[in-house]
């Protein structure tokens, strides 16, 4: 795992690819987590802003627990393999045009 040492009231910089998979890692900065989610920081904000995904304040930084955004990654994944079903679906019956 790739962490690097940070001063105090910093957090350290993570490999995207230990988030998923290090035991170390149980919470996100905004920064880390939009890194993961692959949107905007603005985007992560809004998120939180609106109540969709929960996180805890420390230091002046939102932190966001590593499965609450696994999960949101999942459904979001999820979400886009059925519209890519129906499209083809709905190609195949010749309802939609590309």
């Amino acid at each position: 795992m790739s962490l690097t040492a940070a001063p105090p009231h910093t957090f350290p910089t993570i490999d995207r690819r230990d988030i998923g998979t290090s035991p170390a890692v149980s919470e996100l900065t905004v920064a880390q987590a939009a890194e993961f989610l692959d949107v905007s920081e603005g985007y992560v904000n809004e998120m939180l802003n609106a109540g969709r995904v929960g996180y805890r304040q420390e230091d002046g930084e939102r932190l966001i627990e590593r499965d609450i955004l696994w999960d949101f990654r999942q459904r979001r994944e999820r979400r886009r393999a059925a519209l890519d079903e129906m499209v083809r679906l709905n190609q195949e019956m010749g309802l939609y045009d590309d």
